[in-house]
Formats: C-alpha cells, sequence, structure tokens
C-alpha cells in the first residue's frame, strides 16, 4: 500500500528538519512527504526547500490553522491515489521503527484509522499517548498511559491524537476529512467521534512509537499525570484558551446527544469559563481572561467566526 505523510509547518525552524531527519532514518520509508507550511515568517520554508529538495512543499498565504492545513496536504495524497495518509505534528520525532509498524497493521488489521505510542520527547520513558478514550457524558478526550502488553498487539481504541494519526484513504472518503472549522484543537477528537457514528474501528498500535515535544507551536503547558495535555488555567498562551473554550461548544453543537445533554454541555463550559476568567482577571492576567471570554463568545455564535490567530501572537 502506497503511504503519504503530511507535515504541518508553522515557524518550525527548529523542530520540522528535525522531524523529517526522522523519518528519512526510518527502516520504511514514504512513498512521499507532504509539507504544508502555514505562512510562516521564520525561515523555515526556506530551511526545508534546501535540506530536503524531495518534499513537496505547499505554501499558504496565510495561517488556515492545524485542521485545513493538514487537510491541504490529505487533499494532494488523495487525488494521488494514495492507500495511507498520515499526518504527524512537526515537533514529533519517529522511532526507526514506527512506519513499519503501522504499515505492517494497517495491511494485517482492517481499520479506519491507527495510533501509535507517544512519549515525551524530554522524557522518553514517559508515555504522553497510549490510546484513549472520549467520555460520553463530557465529550471529552483522555489519554491512556498503561504500558502495552507482553505481545503489544494493535487494540481498539476510542481516541486517536492527531499528533500521529494514520489514515486508511477509504476512511477519509467515507467519514469525511478534519473539520476545518475547528482551527487547532478537538478538530481529532471530532473526527473520531463521527468515525465511531458510522460504525468505523480506530486501533492503537503500541509498537509503533513516536517522541513529541508536546505543543510547541502554541506552548501549552505540559501534562497530567494521565498523559494528557495539560491546560494550566494561569500559564497557557491566549491562542490555546480561546480555542479550548471556543472548540469544545462546537464540539458540543456536533456531537450532543439531544437538546438535554447539549445544555448540560453548554453550562458546563460556560460555567468553568466564567470561574476561569474571574481568577484570570484577579490576577491581572487581562489577556488571557479576556481569550477566554471571547472563545465563549464566539463558540456561541451561530456561524462561529474563524479565530484571529494573529491576535494573540
Amino acid at each position: 500500500m502506497r503511504l503519504g505523510i503530511v507535515v504541518l509547518n508553522w515557524n518550525g525552524k527548529d523542530v520540522t528538519p528535525r522531524c523529517l531527519d526522522s523519518i528519512y532514518r526510518s527502516t520504511y520509508l514514504p512513498d512521499t512527504i507532504v509539507v504544508v507550511d502555514n505562512a510562516s515568517i521564520d525561515g523555515s520554508k526556506d530551511v526545508i526547500r534546501k535540506r530536503f529538495p524531495q518534499v513537496v512543499l505547499i505554501e499558504n498565504d496565510s495561517n488556515l490553522g492545524f485542521a485545513e492545513g493538514c487537510n491541504i496536504g490529505i487533499r494532494h495524497l488523495l487525488e494521488r491515489g494514495f492507500d495511507l495518509v498520515l499526518i504527524l505534528n512537526n515537533d514529533a520525532e519517529v522511532d526507526s521503527e514506527c512506519l513499519h509498524e503501522l504499515d505492517q497493521a494497517a495491511v494485517s488489521y482492517p481499520a479506519a484509522a491507527y495510533a501509535s505510542t507517544i512519549y515525551e520527547h524530554g522524557n522518553r520513558g514517559k508515555i504522553w499517548y497510549g490510546g484513549g478514550t472520549i467520555s460520553r457524558l463530557t465529550l471529552e478526550a483522555r489519554h491512556e498511559s498503561r504500558p502495552a502488553d507482553g505481545l503489544g498487539l494493535p487494540r481498539p481504541t476510542e481516541f486517536i491524537t492527531g499528533c500521529c494519526l494514520l489514515f486508511r484513504s477509504e476512511a477519509l472518503k467515507q467519514i469525511g476529512l478534519l473539520d476545518s472549522s475547528f482551527f487547532a484543537y478537538y478538530e481529532d477528537v471530532d473526527w473520531c467521534l463521527r468515525a465511531k457514528a458510522a460504525g468505523s474501528l480506530l486501533l492503537y498500535v503500541p509498537r509503533a512509537s513516536v517522541y513529541h515535544e508536546v505543543s510547541h507551536s502554541f506552548r501549552r503547558a505540559g501534562s497530567n499525570e494521565d498523559g494528557s495535555s495539560r491546560f494550566s488555567w494561569a500559564q497557557n498562551r491566549p491562542v490555546v484558551l480561546h480555542l479550548a473554550y471556543r472548540n469544545r461548544i462546537l464540539l458540543a453543537r456536533k456531537h450532543s446527544k439531544g437538546i438535554i445533554h447539549f445544555l448540560f454541555l453548554l453550562f458546563r463550559c460556560v460555567g468553568r469559563a466564567i470561574t476561569h476568567a474571574g481568577l484570570l482577571l484577579l490576577i491581572g492576567q487581562t489577556q488571557r481572561g479576556r481569550a477566554v471570554i471571547n472563545g465563549v463568545r464566539n463558540g456561541l455564535r451561530k456561524d462561529p467566526m474563524p479565530p484571529r490567530v494573529q491576535s494573540y501572537l
């Protein structure tokens, strides 16, 4: 099966080359690597063009976000008949056997999508993602961090993080691509929920290993003990706070089970936002407090506006 990889670059001069180097050190090489650049201004496009002339470099005129940026690369590969499409964060590095393990799983275990074990880059013994679940009540995704069993065989999972997500092309055509309205964050949760609604199987492949420098682009506050990303109430960048609250509401709009469930999710999100914004404003974190409020306001709009990311940078 033909494998293509999509790597999204946004001002990743210090990380994207390391990501590409790790791919080219693999024992199993992809047929094509597509780097989609989201209007970087740090010179990373020139570095990629010079050091990796063999990759397909697609340059966007503006920052289209993670979801649509990845979609551009995905469409490029689907139009050329690729069987498997892997989206890989530019702040991640694959183990030399990772692509081989994912390819073998795709050959032996039919599924819509596949996940790898993801370790923290700075602490390679700590699992950041080892399969995941999505709460039916809150629609929140959680990373599992338990070690694989002795055999390390693929097993079903409810959630695959967009950090390293291998799609089968037929599944993308059936379920659809990432929802660009999310811009960044929760687009992977949304896709997994759509896959579940379609009756599709998602598999976690323990033997495929990736090392991730968690949230390099927007610099969140690390990870929790369970391996999930930590949204620190006082340390996160304003753009992360805005997108987190905005996209929770978008997710509720799309996947709540009836009006009562939607109202529960809405009041839960708004209640947390009021508390969060109040605490931030109380300690003088005005920009972060406003980001929370604006994120909720944007999510509540009938037609949510694309987040003005540049205003936070």
